[in-house]
């Protein structure tokens, strides 16, 4: 009885398979890989036989309204409802030059797919390979067609364009600006800025603002002071972990609003949802967005709203807080380390660790040539007292030897 195979054989392997050849006798432009480890078999993930790559680089293609193109250009692989558009199956894919989203000749399941809807097929083909009229050519022009159509839109615009905030869109085949002056701070952008129409503000600084935070407390629960919310404060959080240029600063306020309390909501997502399934109050508030050199405090506002009941806190002193328990954890693991190997030093001695080895560079860095001499001086001396101290005889080794003489 024959072994059900788990992958379906393309279209390449049954015609070689029909034409008489084997695993061990096959076209040389052909390829069986192995099974992940199995040896070479034609039940494998790629149905069988592949196509060499370089040779199938270079072979030529048809697609279906008759331009031709070679093997470098196609994709090989797409799988979509029982269907792949591989080399081996006779149905590679190219990239359509006309990126037209509607085409009688493009299959219905590529032109639903918004990530395919300008691929065609292609089929291998017997013809001699021209660049008049070629995918390659005609693709080239289109490039030169959406590069003259830029230069338009930018002269239009009076030059106040920014490719980095440009989009080209393949349907209307137009192109579209998109001002985000986020990305603008995110790649340190500095100079003349062609948007704004002036050069960027050397003096740097960055967007603060302020979370304020309503929070069930679930931990008084069956008390008395169930049901209790506290308020807290966070003061002085950056948008970027960067200074920018001030002027960036002050178009982010204006136009990153939406942004922030985007990414806020995204950030505390866990606790949303949480608090929504189990009927719980917490609730997270943007306030406060402005562009500053520096973090700026105004303790007036902070003692009235402590006075309030209100926890307030500011990001920058978290931030040293964080970096101080870092630096404590740090420090405790070093020293631990630095004991370990002062411990191995004694019994074993500086000589006993390995070149090259993590150890010894442990040991010339942490603990220099002065106390590595040190602890070998102390573990020569340890070892000088053990062969000095008397050994001690019992009255049972003293009955033994007698007895052995005797």
């Amino acid at each position: 009885m024959e072994e059900k195979q788990k992958f379906k054989q393309n279209l390449l392997t049954r015609g070689l398979l029909a034409a008489g050849y084997t695993v061990e006798d096959h076209p040389h432009y052909t390829v069986l890989k192995d099974n992940y480890g199995g040896g070479k078999s034609m039940d494998n993930y790629h149905g069988g036989f592949t196509f060499e790559r370089k040779w199938i680089r270079e072979q030529t293609f048809r697609t279906c309204c008759g331009l031709l193109c070679k093997g470098r250009q196609c994709q090989s692989g797409l799988s979509c409802r029982d269907i792949s558009w591989t080399f081996e199956n006779d149905r590679a894919t190219v990239c359509c030059p006309y990126e037209k989203p509607d085409c009688s000749f493009r299959h219905r399941y590529l032109q639903r797919n918004p990530s395919t809807r300008f691929w065609c097929e292609v089929h291998m083909t017997a013809e001699e390979y021209r660049y008049e009229g070629s995918v390659e050519e005609l693709q080239k022009l289109h490039e030169e067609e959406i590069q003259e159509k830029g230069m338009e839109f930018s002269r239009q615009r009076g030059g106040r364009v920014c490719r980095e905030h440009m989009i080209f869109d393949r349907d209307t085949q137009e192109w579209q600006m998109h001002y985000d002056p986020y990305r603008c701070g995110e790649r340190r952008c500095g100079g003349l800025c062609p948007i704004l129409g002036h050069e960027l503000d050397e003096k740097k600084g960055n967007v603060f603002y302020d979370l304020k935070i309503r929070c069930q407390r679930s931990d008084l629960d069956g008390t008395l002071f169930e049901g209790q919310v506290d308020t807290s404060i966070i003061r002085g959080r950056k948008l970027f972990s960067h200074p920018v240029s001030m002027d960036i600063c002050r178009v982010c306020v204006k136009l990153c609003q939406e942004r922030i309390g985007r990414d806020v909501r995204l950030e505390y997502s866990r606790q949303l949802s949480n608090a929504e399934y189990y009927g719980k109050e917490f609730s997270v508030e943007v306030l406060d967005i402005r562009a500053e050199r520096r973090e700026s405090r105004d303790l007036v506002q902070d003692l009235e709203d402590i006075r309030s009941g209100i926890q307030v806190v500011h990001a920058s002193d978290m931030e040293k807080l964080e970096e101080n328990a870092k630096k404590e954890r740090r420090e405790k693991t070093q020293e631990a380390a630095i004991k370990r190997l002062e411990k191995k030093l004694l019994k074993d001695g500086y000589g006993s660790l390995k070149e090259f080895s993590l150890d010894k560079r442990h040991a010339d860095r942490w603990l220099g040539k002065e106390r590595i001499a040190q602890l070998e001086q102390k573990r020569q001396e340890r070892e000088k007292e053990e062969r000095e101290q008397p050994v001690q005889i019992s009255l049972s080794d003293l009955e033994g030897k007698e007895a052995e003489r005797a």
